[in-house]
Parts: C-alpha cells; structure tokens; sequence
C-alpha cells in the first residue's frame, strides 16, 4: 500500500487566487461605451494634464479657488514677467524631466506648505496645491480651507497622501479626462508595476544595483515631462518639487523688490542647461483676477457714496451739480454750446445698490450693503463731503471703464468664446461614437479592410 502523501504546505499569506475576474462580458464594448453616472469620480487613476491656461484656470476654480486665474508667459525675460498682471502668487513650469542630484541646499521651511507626490500624473494639481497653499490674500474655498487646516501640521509624504486619497482633489484633476485618457492611466500605472517586478527580479538575481533612467523608459522611449511650482514666501522665493524630499530657497528678495525678477535669470539658467537634450518647456503663472480687483474697488466706491448720500442727502445743495448744471443756471439753455450738451448727457455715478447697471459689473445689492468699512469722519462738513463726492464719482467713472476694457481682454482671452469651446470641449468623449462608426465601417462590405489595404500599399508594407 502506497504512503499517504503528505499534506502541500500552504502559504496562510497568500489569498487564494479567484476563479475568475468580475469582468464584464464584452470588455471592449464596455471600456469604450459612454460613461455612467458617478463614474469618472469612481476612476482611482489621475491623468496627465495638458500645460493650457484655459484647463488649469478651470481646475483651479473647481479646487475652490476665487480671485485668480493662469495666465500664459510666453518670454522669461525680466519685463515680461513683470508685466503679468498682480498679483503674481506662483509660477508652474513644465519641462523634459531628466534624473539629477539635487545639490541645492534648502533653509528653514517651517512655514512653508509643501506636498510630495506619492501618486502618478498628479504633478499638475501638486504643483497648484504648493502654490494656494502659500500664497497670501488668496480666497481659498470652504472644502480647501479645511484641507489645509487638516494637513498643516503633516510632514510633505503625508500631505502628498491625503491628496492621492482626496476623491474631490482628484475628481477636479481628471475634470477633462475623457474614457481612454484614465484607461491609458490606469495602463501605464500597470505597466510601471510590471517593470517594477522585473527588476526587483533582476536584482535579486544578480545581487547588484542597477542605476534607473527616470526621464526616458528605454524600452519605450516614451518621453516623461513634469511640473513644479515656484512661489514667494516672505523674503524667500522657493522651488517646491513634489519629487523632492524638500522644498529649496533659490533667492532671497530685498526690500520692496518684486519676486519675479529673481526668476528671470533662474529659468533662463534652466532652459539652456537642458537645451541639449530636451527642448519642450511651457510656462504659467498664477495671478489674481484683475476683474475681482477692479469689481472689488467698485463696490467700495458705490458703498462711500450711499454713505455720503445718507449722511448729507438731506441738505438743498446736495447731491453736487456737476459742471453742466452750473452752465446751465448761469447762462441759459440758449448760450450752451456742443460741449456743454455733452456735459449734461454724462452718466450719472452709481449709488443706488439696486441699480440696474450693476450687473454690467457683476455685482449684487449684497455686494454693496455687506461693506463696513469706515470711509469718513463723523464729523465731516458739507463742504468736505461735496468735493468727496466728486473726487468718488470720478474714480467710479475711471474704474468702469477700467473693467469694461479688462472684461473685453477677458473676453478675447480666458474667458472668451474660443477658450469657453476649447474647456468644453475637452470634456465631451467622442470615443463611443469613433467606435461605432469603426464598427459600421469594418462590417459594411469590408470597407475598413480595404481602407487598410490602401495604406499599407501607399506606405510599401
């Protein structure tokens, strides 16, 4: 009688295998039919992002953040960055990463907010986050405030973490993924997790350490670029790379010295030291919103104005004539001139909170009434207060049109109709459609194959 084997001992570590995936029937259908609902929030995978202003002023806005806006720079030179409009709270530079030592040295970061990336692709949102996080007079929304309150007192891997984890983070992230981009994601990071364990293997065999190239898979020659941020804090300017163990102070300002001339030469010393080996760079800079700082001017003047009209309304000689009006009294309508006609057709200044013209500006009643400022003396005179109104409707008069110029920049810009399209358009998904229509083509008569064949003979294969 044969011995009874014994027992395979079994690894209580390992869970045993399934025996077959929850897939559905028809995968390829399913990865590229139309998404359902609550689906892209459900996708762990982060995307790459494209280096537009139009796509990152859109994240920035859904992360929260008002006031501010990206804006392209096309020239690293001193003037043109000077010429961005304030303030200038950080710049995000793009380019061809390469592995390096890092050999710059880094000072007391104390108060310095700073997040490592711990997940693939999240560069562009780490890169955003480094920059609100620091930059003072920003208006961070309700659920980012929170989020910085949470992580203020974490080291950067834990920071980086509760980002990668972050649903809201990530679903604003991937605000212009379409199916393929987080499929192509989700493959990479397979991918990367398939090589790792080929190495690891390597390794372990031939007991030696085997230098990586980060910038370029060999395998592939797929190209990997990266975005980092830099930002004035107090009289610091700092690079803060989420691939970094630690944020770098690369200079230090002077007294009343804008931030941005230190950059110049430091990005113009970094684009040629990789000028001979990679030449893709792209530049943004994050500003405040020159139509928020405007509108914002303009409803404090209204508001010093209902106030003057409150306090001194009462009195026969208010509100002040304007110039028009006196010519009017002095000489009679017979003696007016063209000019004095132009003059007595000028608009009126703004006091009302509920005029109409307001929503010309953007501007709501509350916008007006929720100021409390103090903008004069109790004890103000009636003379006074007239030469105030006058000083205060002519700076209305200088700000309206200020905004009316800004908006129209605006409008042919960031806000316009061309970048309007662009956003939407990268939201819609398109793949469904290209899939049935391939589907169509390939069973009517053989059309794709011929197609196919046409090709390979026009290129000789």
């Amino acid at each position: 009688m044969p011995p009874t084997p014994a027992p395979r001992r079994q690894n209580l570590k390992r869970k045993a295998a399934p025996e077959h995936f929850d897939l559905p029937d028809e995968l390829l259908e399913a990865s590229l039919g139309p998404w359902k609902e609550n689906e892209p929030a459900e996708w762990p995978s982060w995307i790459e992002v494209e280096s537009d202003p139009a796509f990152f002023t859109a994240i920035l806005h859904r992360l929260g953040i008002k006031g501010a806006l990206i804006e392209e720079v096309l020239s690293v030179d001193e003037d043109s960055l000077a010429a961005l409009p304030n303030p200038v709270y950080g710049l995000v530079f793009l380019y061809e990463y390469l592995a390096e030592e890092n050999t710059e040295t880094t000072e007391d970061d104390q108060d310095v907010w700073f997040a490592n990336q711990t997940t693939q692709n999240a560069c562009a949102t780490i890169a955003l986050l480094n920059i609100v996080m620091n930059a003072k007079g920003l208006k961070l929304g309700d659920r980012l405030l929170k989020f910085k309150e949470e992580s203020q007192n974490l080291p950067p891997p834990l920071r980086g973490n509760m980002i990668s984890n972050s649903d809201w983070i990530r679903v604003a992230h991937n605000s212009f993924a379409r199916r393929l981009d987080l499929l192509n994601a989700a493959l990479a990071l397979e991918n990367e997790a398939v090589e790792h364990r080929k190495r690891a293997r390597s390794l372990a065999n031939q007991r030696k350490k085997v230098k990586r190239d980060t910038a370029k898979d060999k395998t592939s020659g797929s190209t990997a670029y990266h975005f980092i941020a830099f930002v004035p804090i107090g009289q610091r300017v700092w690079q803060l790379d989420g691939l970094a163990k630690a944020p770098v102070c690369i200079g230090k300002l002077e007294e009343g010295q804008d931030w941005t001339s230190v950059m110049s030469p430091i990005l113009q010393e970094r684009m040629t030291r990789y000028s001979t080996e990679c030449l893709s760079f792209s530049l943004l800079a994050l500003c405040g919103d020159q139509l928020v700082r405007v509108r914002e001017q303009l409803a404090a003047n209204i508001h010093r104005l209902r106030r003057l009209d409150a306090e001194f309304g009462t009195h026969s000689d208010w509100p002040p004539k304007s110039k028009s009006d006196k010519a009017s009294e002095g000489h009679g309508k017979e003696q007016k001139n063209n000019e004095e006609e132009e003059e007595e057709s000028e608009e009126q200044p703004i006091v009302n909170p509920t005029d109409p013209r307001l929503s010309t500006y953007q501007l709501e009643p509350a916008d007006i009434t929720d100021i409390t400022d103090p903008m004069f003396d109790d004890d103000q005179q009636l003379g006074q207060a007239l030469q105030l109104w006058k000083k205060l409707a002519k700076e209305q008069k200088r700000l309206r049109a200020e905004y009316e110029g800004e908006a129209a920049e605006y409008e042919h810009g960031l806000g316009g109709a061309a970048a309007a399209a662009a956003v939407l358009g990268r939201t819609k998904d398109y793949t469904a459609a290209v899939h049935e229509w391939v589907k169509k083509l390939a069973g009517h008569e053989g059309a794709l194959r011929r197609l196919w064949e046409e090709v390979r003979l026009q290129q000789g294969l």
